[in-house]
């Protein structure tokens, strides 16, 4: 009979305990957002998946040198200046999301979006393609020899008092 007692006593307790949290919250302002129509205010360095600007990659493959699952494929065709892109893909069922393939892009061309609602029901439409036909990689320009100032003033120092010793 003691036993029960105290069965019974720990039982109710333990619903009282229940029964405080969920009035502690029936009061409270729900937080509830309605998904496609509503979205949360993501902060500035999230890292949704990851986007490519083909038509400014270099094919250069450092990013996918970087990754560190092995996600990101890149396939090119011919040689020399023929040298097209033919499949820039990223496959989104290894990636961790990591960033670690943008650091080293030298054009900036891949980067890391807020986009983080791609549901689906098939795993093999998670490998996204980003070349539809054979691209040209972007040639990054040269940036112009900086000379030195005193390089560049010698000669025209030296002209000019050529032509002065001319004119006398």
């Amino acid at each position: 009979m003691v036993k029960l007692a105290g069965d019974i006593q720990r039982s109710l307790s333990s619903i009282a305990k229940g029964m405080r949290i969920t009035i502690k919250y029936f009061f409270k302002k729900p937080v509830t957002q309605q998904f496609p129509d509503e979205r949360w205010s993501l902060p500035e360095r999230f890292r949704g998946f990851v986007h490519n600007d083909v038509p400014r990659c270099t094919a250069c493959q450092l990013c996918a040198k970087a990754c560190p699952v092995d996600c990101i494929y890149i396939e090119m065709e011919g040689k020399g200046k023929e040298k097209t892109m033919s499949r820039f893909a990223i496959d989104y069922n290894k990636c961790i999301w990591c960033s670690l393939c943008t650091e080293p892009c030298p054009t900036n061309c891949i980067t890391m979006s807020h986009d983080y609602d791609h549901s689906l029901y098939k795993r093999n439409r998670l490998v996204y393609e980003y070349v539809d036909e054979p691209v040209v990689p972007y040639k990054i320009p040269k940036e112009p020899k900086k000379k030195d100032e005193d390089a560049a003033s010698a000669p025209a120092a030296s002209s000019a008092t050529k032509d002065e010793g001319g004119e006398q």
